[in-house]
């Protein structure tokens, strides 16, 4: 995958990353290696070694991909700088505080200005990444750029409704595609762990439930339930039935819900990757007219938040289908808007009319 692709699959995932999931970035890559061991001689280390051997040491998959994508985007915009590998000896603080004008100057998509938050959370790991090549003191020197977060964009009612309408359902990849965008603009989840899911993590908590729940493993391996709407149960049912995977009797427990089509050969199908999750949502949000800026999967975790705080869900509630540990996470999506003023003006005169108050 080019440097290029990296750093928009790597921004799209790392929406959800707090202050705090950075402060844990330099706990987990601390753990292990004493900075005894950076010695004078780690001017013969070549820093993408070096960074990849801190990724490796993170605690989950999903974390490991991500620490690597950013220090690999790191060491391949360096390596153009200088014009070779760059060692650990080339990392200092005016090259970090480089990047960071590189990411806020062309470091997003198609040559764009990176997010803010996006170029926040990647100086911060590369300060990390310093501080545990043993130079706290250089990283020390840069500043993290201040990000005050707004409401993050999001699609609209017609933009979901459109996306919806691409995939062709009277296909095999048609019925899969169409259950995998339904899953995530009316579940909510994460690329990561839409990918996880099983057979058995669908299921009625109880035998009267009006609703079937999706048991989510999120981040932190912490579980949550994420209520599934009838249309959304509707979709997965016409994809289940045609499942490679499916027999007579349905899925197994341990099968995953959403696989790679195809030929497989003798070889069960696997379940799809990120990269795959990423183009096929890219793909048909740009077949739906949506603009590329919002063609990924988290826009559609976002329209799901923002779509149940403008209908009233409290966002205590909201937070926790998210599976957000801050609230202050959650309350980007319940930022003020300007377009919601006047409907806060309505609201309120509707209220005063029912309560007899008005002039």
């Amino acid at each position: 995958m080019r440097a290029d692709a990296q750093l928009q699959l790597a921004e799209v995932e790392l929406v959800d990353i707090s202050v705090d999931d950075v402060q844990l970035v330099a706990a987990d890559a601390s753990t292990g290696v004493g900075e005894a061991e950076v010695s004078a001689a780690s001017g013969d280390r070549y820093l993408a070694v070096e960074a990849d051997r801190i990724a490796a040491r993170a605690s989950t998959a999903g974390t490991r991909r991500q620490y690597a994508s950013i220090y690999r985007s790191f060491a391949t915009w360096l390596a153009a700088e200088l014009g070779h590998p760059p060692l650990v000896e080339d990392l200092d603080a005016d090259v970090i505080a480089a990047f960071g004008r590189h990411l806020t100057a062309a470091g997003g998509r198609g040559g764009a200005s990176a997010a803010p938050a996006t170029v926040r959370v990647y100086v911060s790991m590369i300060r990390a990444l310093a501080s545990e090549l043993g130079l706290k003191d250089q990283a020390a020197e840069v500043r993290v750029p201040r990000h005050e977060p707004g409401p993050p964009e999001t699609l609209t009612d017609p933009d979901y409704t459109n996306l919806l309408r691409v995939p062709d359902r009277r296909s095999r990849e048609g019925k899969r595609d169409y259950a995998l965008l339904r899953v995530l603009g009316d579940c909510g989840l994460r690329s990561a762990e839409l990918r996880r899911l099983r057979a058995e993590d669908l299921r009625r908590p109880r035998a009267n439930a009006r609703h079937y729940r999706l048991y989510v493993h999120g981040k932190g391996g912490r579980e949550r339930e994420v209520s599934v709407p009838d249309v959304v149960k509707d979709a997965i049912d016409a994809w289940v039935r045609v499942h490679p995977l499916a027999k007579a009797t349905g899925l197994r427990d341990e099968h995953p819900l959403f696989v790679r089509l195809g030929r497989h050969g003798r070889e069960d199908p696997e379940a799809l990757s990120a990269e795959a999750v990423y183009r096929l949502v890219n793909r048909d949000c740009l077949a739906a007219g949506i603009p590329d800026r919002l063609a990924h999967p988290h826009a559609l975790r976002s329209y799901w938040a923002t779509h149940l705080l403008e209908a009233g869900a409290s966002i205590h509630e909201v937070s926790a289908r998210l599976g957000h540990v801050d609230l202050r996470t959650t309350a980007r999506y319940a930022a003020v808007r300007e377009r919601s003023a006047d409907d806060l003006a309505d609201a309120l005169d509707r209220g005063h009319q029912r309560a007899g108050r008005g002039w």
